[in-house]
């Protein structure tokens, strides 16, 4: 028996295992927290004040920021934008909280604010807060996204199925939908932030699972037409080919990481913050998932399948 053979099992079992851990993990935090995913800034709800001051009155707009800071600053903001006034369009400070911070502190907050503007006699200043919902979690992003993907791993089967073999195509099928759910698991478990570049991770994942499964199952085809290997039996020839793609494809993995970290050290000298980080590490919560797909998953999977395929046609 082959390490292959005794693999084909237990990777299936420890796929289902993080899926289900991580549907567990968001399931909860989706009732329990801001969703399923730890969405980011451009998916979550969140609540703002908005402060505006004319340019006659304010020229500079430095009464309406500092006000609007002594009021707001124990209330935890965090984000702060300031657009300076131009002719008509008034000095505008925007402040946004997490919708955790009660409607009564800001509602405080704002009457405080508009009090002190009317004792200095800028009629023409307004203060507001607001509740901005989130549009579903990025159910329309994620949609598309859903839809690009789906169409590329559909390509991928046909295609696998047209010039490959046809337990070659269920098999990326199996470990395409095994990459993305382990990706997308491990950020539900882990609660990084989910913004717009998580889509395009997981289009990174498939991209690169695509990339690993070619090479591999080619150079089974390859094995399966030598007349050298026709006395060997097929788990070990398939074993044997997994061993022998791994370099190569560990390879891919490896220059993909390479590469975000050194994005990840340009990106930290030039703004040096915790949130600058965020983003890579998605990245390379990616690169692990097509990572342990071509290490575990994929040549364990096709193990249980490759009595589908005969070695000729």
């Amino acid at each position: 028996m082959t390490k292959i053979v005794k693999l084909r099992h237990l990777a299936v079992i420890v796929s289902i295992v993080i899926i289900a851990i991580g549907m567990a993990v968001g399931t909860i935090c989706h009732f329990v927290s801001n969703g399923f995913f730890n969405y980011g800034d451009e998916f979550a709800s969140y609540k703002s004040v908005e402060v505006t001051t004319s340019i006659p009155e304010d020229v500079n707009g430095n009464v309406a920021r500092q006000i609007a800071s002594e009021e707001l600053s124990g209330l935890g903001a965090y984000e702060v934008s300031f657009s300076e006034g131009t002719g008509t369009v008034p000095n505008t400070v925007v402040y946004k909280f997490s919708t955790s911070v009660s409607n009564e502190e800001l509602s405080s907050a704002v009457e405080a604010i508009q009090s002190r503007f009317e004792d200095r006699g800028m009629e023409d200043s307004s203060v507001s807060y607001h509740l901005n919902e989130g549009v579903a979690g990025g159910i329309y992003q994620l949609n598309f996204a859903a839809i690009a993907l789906a169409s590329a791993v559909a390509f991928q089967a046909i295609y696998f199925a047209i010039r490959l073999k046809p337990g070659m195509a269920l098999s990326a099928i199996c470990s395409q939908l095994a990459a993305v759910g382990v990706y997308a698991s491990l950020l539900a478990i882990t609660r990084c932030p989910v913004g717009l570049e998580a889509i395009a991770f997981a289009a990174l994942t498939v991209l690169v699972t695509m990339v690993c499964n070619g090479i591999f199952f080619g150079s089974v085809k390859r094995a399966y037409k030598d007349e050298s290997n026709a006395k060997v039996d097929k788990l070990d020839l398939v074993s044997g080919v997994a061993k022998a793609t791994a370099k190569l494809n560990a390879f891919v993995c490896i220059a993909a990481a390479a590469i975000v970290v050194i994005f990840a050290i340009f990106a930290i000298i030039a703004s040096p913050s915790a949130a600058t980080l965020l983003p890579y590490v998605s990245c390379l919560i990616a690169i692990a998932a097509c990572a342990y797909n071509f290490c575990v998953f994929a040549p364990a999977n096709y193990a249980q399948l490759c009595g589908l395929d005969r070695r000729k046609k």
